[in-house]
């Protein structure tokens, strides 16, 4: 089965607004004369901006394959062998629990009040009889329930097939991993803004 990556939707439009916004305003002070004389400092600027919202908004996913699935956060990355999951949950976001670990996805926040109230109005609307059963996070409108439902989907796919092993999820290691590239990414955009305002 193919690789699935999972983004937040609000997030995703967060950040073309805010890259469209980003991007505006720098092309605006590079065309109009005199309103600046250090123009590569705009683009630095700029650069910096967008590069810290991809860092916070745009990197954290989930991720599944047939081996596993992956939890990228902002600064650490976990890969959960499909022989260590026991549980997956919506709580306050998408959790996947192992025997030793309750990992927590930054792209699959569990709803708000407003949130909940709108996901529950949809979801009751489709004819759903599970609907009143639901809590607001398992929701198939809210990002942590899309996302739930595309981890259990390809675990139970994988279980029905018999091609994870069963009954040794205390043995199998879940260890964090830094994601250096996306920190890299962190602080040289934020060392790009505050040069372009210091300098600028």
């Amino acid at each position: 089965m193919p690789r699935q990556t999972f983004r937040s939707t609000f997030t995703r439009v967060l950040c073309g607004i805010v890259w469209a916004i980003n991007a505006v305003v720098a092309i605006g002070l590079l065309v109009t004369p005199g309103a600046t004389d250090a123009p590569a400092l705009v683009v630095v600027g700029a650069l910096g901006a967008a590069a810290l919202v991809t860092g916070i908004l745009w990197s954290p996913s989930v991720t599944v394959d047939d081996e596993a699935v992956q939890v990228d956060n902002i600064v650490l990355r976990y890969r959960v062998p499909w022989a260590a999951l026991i549980h997956v949950d919506t709580r306050y976001a998408l959790q996947l629990h192992t025997p030793g670990r309750r990992i927590s996805a930054t792209a699959a926040p569990a709803p708000g009040a407003t949130g909940s109230l709108r996901a529950a109005r949809a979801h009751r609307r489709s004819e759903d009889p599970s609907a009143a059963q639901l809590r607001p996070g398992e929701l198939p409108g809210t990002d942590s329930g899309r996302a739930a439902e595309l981890v259990r989907a390809r675990w139970y796919a994988l279980r029905d097939a018999g091609r994870i092993e069963a009954g040794i999820a205390e043995t199998v290691r879940v260890e964090p991993a830094v994601r250096v590239d996306n920190l890299l990414l962190l602080v040289a955009g934020a060392a790009g803004l505050v040069a372009a305002v210091v300098l600028g």
